[in-house]
Protein backbone atom coordinates (compact mmCIF):
# COMPACT_ATOMS: atom_id res chain seq x y z
CA UNK A 1 0.00 0.00 0.00
CA UNK A 2 1.44 3.33 -1.10
CA UNK A 3 0.00 7.06 0.66
CA UNK A 4 0.19 9.36 -2.26
CA UNK A 5 0.10 13.12 -1.22
CA UNK A 6 0.58 16.36 -3.32
CA UNK A 7 4.38 16.14 -3.56
CA UNK A 8 5.37 12.90 -1.88
CA UNK A 9 4.61 9.11 -1.82
CA UNK A 10 5.34 7.25 1.10
CA UNK A 11 6.23 3.75 0.05
CA UNK A 12 7.64 0.52 1.54
CA UNK A 13 11.21 0.30 1.70
CA UNK A 14 12.68 -1.86 -1.25
CA UNK A 15 15.77 -3.85 -1.65
CA UNK A 16 16.96 -1.26 -3.83
CA UNK A 17 16.92 1.44 -0.19
CA UNK A 18 19.82 -0.15 0.95
CA UNK A 19 22.38 2.16 -0.52
CA UNK A 20 20.59 5.26 0.96
CA UNK A 21 19.34 3.37 4.37
CA UNK A 22 23.33 2.50 4.60
CA UNK A 23 24.12 6.28 3.71
CA UNK A 24 21.72 8.06 6.30
CA UNK A 25 22.35 5.40 9.68
CA UNK A 26 26.22 5.56 9.07
CA UNK A 27 26.02 9.59 9.09
CA UNK A 28 26.88 10.21 12.70
CA UNK A 29 26.01 13.89 12.67
CA UNK A 30 22.98 12.51 12.72
CA UNK A 31 23.00 9.89 15.65
CA UNK A 32 22.47 13.06 18.27
CA UNK A 33 19.08 12.77 18.95
CA UNK A 34 18.67 9.14 17.76
CA UNK A 35 19.58 6.13 19.69
CA UNK A 36 22.83 4.86 16.86
CA UNK A 37 25.67 4.56 18.65
CA UNK A 38 27.54 2.45 15.99
CA UNK A 39 27.34 1.99 12.33
CA UNK A 40 25.14 -0.26 10.41
CA UNK A 41 26.59 -3.11 8.01
CA UNK A 42 24.53 -3.46 4.45
CA UNK A 43 24.61 -7.17 5.70
CA UNK A 44 22.36 -5.79 8.63
CA UNK A 45 20.48 -3.05 6.25
CA UNK A 46 19.39 -5.82 4.05
CA UNK A 47 18.15 -8.47 6.63
CA UNK A 48 16.07 -5.65 8.02
CA UNK A 49 14.81 -4.78 4.10
CA UNK A 50 13.95 -8.48 3.89
CA UNK A 51 11.79 -8.91 7.31
CA UNK A 52 10.23 -5.54 7.29
CA UNK A 53 6.57 -5.13 7.27
CA UNK A 54 4.28 -6.06 9.58
CA UNK A 55 3.91 -3.36 12.11
CA UNK A 56 2.35 -5.28 14.51
CA UNK A 57 4.96 -8.04 14.72
CA UNK A 58 8.11 -5.74 14.62
CA UNK A 59 6.38 -2.89 16.77
CA UNK A 60 7.97 -0.32 14.26
CA UNK A 61 7.46 0.61 10.76
CA UNK A 62 9.20 2.45 8.35
CA UNK A 63 8.34 4.24 5.15
CA UNK A 64 10.26 5.50 2.40
CA UNK A 65 9.65 9.53 1.28
CA UNK A 66 9.35 9.71 -2.53
CA UNK A 67 9.15 12.89 -4.87
CA UNK A 68 6.04 12.62 -6.79
CA UNK A 69 8.31 15.14 -9.21
CA UNK A 70 10.63 13.09 -10.22
CA UNK A 71 10.59 10.23 -8.12
CA UNK A 72 13.91 10.52 -6.18
CA UNK A 73 13.63 9.05 -2.94
CA UNK A 74 14.46 11.85 -0.75
CA UNK A 75 13.96 10.60 3.47
CA UNK A 76 12.05 8.24 5.26
CA UNK A 77 9.38 8.24 8.28
CA UNK A 78 8.80 6.06 11.03
CA UNK A 79 7.16 4.45 13.44
CA UNK A 80 8.42 3.36 16.22
CA UNK A 81 7.99 1.75 19.49
CA UNK A 82 4.36 0.92 18.31
CA UNK A 83 2.32 -0.16 21.11
CA UNK A 84 -1.06 -1.84 19.95
CA UNK A 85 -2.29 -2.33 23.87
CA UNK A 86 -1.76 1.83 24.41
CA UNK A 87 -2.76 2.55 20.81
CA UNK A 88 0.63 4.91 20.61
CA UNK A 89 3.75 5.00 18.76
CA UNK A 90 6.70 6.95 17.80
CA UNK A 91 7.25 9.06 14.85
CA UNK A 92 10.45 10.29 13.63
CA UNK A 93 11.22 11.93 9.98
CA UNK A 94 14.35 12.46 7.83
CA UNK A 95 14.64 14.15 4.73
CA UNK A 96 18.06 14.08 2.98
CA UNK A 97 19.97 17.20 3.26
CA UNK A 98 19.34 18.49 -0.20
CA UNK A 99 16.13 17.67 -0.38
CA UNK A 100 14.95 19.89 2.96
CA UNK A 101 12.64 22.88 3.04
CA UNK A 102 10.72 21.43 0.17
CA UNK A 103 7.87 20.66 2.47
CA UNK A 104 8.29 16.84 1.92
CA UNK A 105 8.42 16.20 5.97
CA UNK A 106 5.14 18.25 6.16
CA UNK A 107 4.03 15.86 3.73
CA UNK A 108 4.89 12.90 5.17
CA UNK A 109 4.41 13.77 8.93
CA UNK A 110 0.23 14.38 7.50
CA UNK A 111 0.11 11.39 5.87
CA UNK A 112 1.76 8.77 8.51
CA UNK A 113 -0.45 10.59 10.77
CA UNK A 114 -4.13 10.14 8.89
CA UNK A 115 -2.38 6.23 8.24
CA UNK A 116 -1.70 5.84 12.12
CA UNK A 117 -4.99 7.43 13.47
CA UNK A 118 -7.68 6.40 10.77
CA UNK A 119 -6.10 2.76 9.60
CA UNK A 120 -4.42 1.73 13.01
CA UNK A 121 -6.81 3.44 15.02
CA UNK A 122 -3.86 4.95 17.10
CA UNK A 123 -4.91 7.08 20.11
CA UNK A 124 -2.16 9.27 20.02
CA UNK A 125 1.80 10.22 18.26
CA UNK A 126 4.97 11.37 19.90
CA UNK A 127 8.05 12.44 19.48
CA UNK A 128 11.36 13.45 21.04
CA UNK A 129 12.64 16.83 19.94
CA UNK A 130 16.12 18.61 20.90
CA UNK A 131 15.19 21.39 22.69
CA UNK A 132 17.43 23.50 20.13
CA UNK A 133 16.33 21.56 16.78
CA UNK A 134 14.28 24.52 15.66
CA UNK A 135 13.14 22.87 12.50
CA UNK A 136 11.67 19.97 13.88
CA UNK A 137 10.24 21.87 16.94
CA UNK A 138 8.91 23.92 13.76
CA UNK A 139 7.54 20.47 12.23
CA UNK A 140 6.00 19.00 14.62
CA UNK A 141 4.15 22.10 16.12
CA UNK A 142 2.59 23.04 12.66
CA UNK A 143 1.14 19.27 12.81
CA UNK A 144 -0.58 19.79 15.67
CA UNK A 145 1.93 17.91 18.13
CA UNK A 146 2.28 19.67 21.57
CA UNK A 147 5.70 20.36 23.93
CA UNK A 148 3.98 18.46 27.31
CA UNK A 149 7.43 17.67 28.71
CA UNK A 150 11.09 18.76 29.00
CA UNK A 151 13.49 15.98 29.41
CA UNK A 152 16.54 17.40 31.12
CA UNK A 153 19.95 16.13 29.97
CA UNK A 154 18.39 13.59 27.61
CA UNK A 155 20.66 12.90 25.47
CA UNK A 156 24.05 13.45 24.50
CA UNK A 157 26.19 14.91 22.10
CA UNK A 158 29.40 17.08 22.81
CA UNK A 159 27.54 17.98 25.93
CA UNK A 160 24.02 16.83 27.55
CA UNK A 161 20.97 18.06 26.20
CA UNK A 162 17.07 18.54 26.87
CA UNK A 163 14.70 17.06 24.48
CA UNK A 164 11.03 18.10 24.52
CA UNK A 165 8.34 15.56 24.09
CA UNK A 166 5.67 16.37 21.73
CA UNK A 167 2.61 14.75 21.60
CA UNK A 168 -0.24 14.74 19.64
CA UNK A 169 -3.66 12.87 20.46
CA UNK A 170 -6.09 11.76 18.20
CA UNK A 171 -9.61 13.44 18.67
Amino acid sequence: MNFVGEIITLRAVEPSDVDLLYKWENDATLWGEGSAIAPYSKFHLQSYVKTAGDIFSLRQMRLMIVSNQDQATVGCVDLIDFEPRFARAEVAVLVDTPYQNKRYATEALRLIKNYAFHFLCLHQLYAYVGEFNNASLRLFSSAGFQKTVLLKEWYRDEDWKNCWLMQLINE
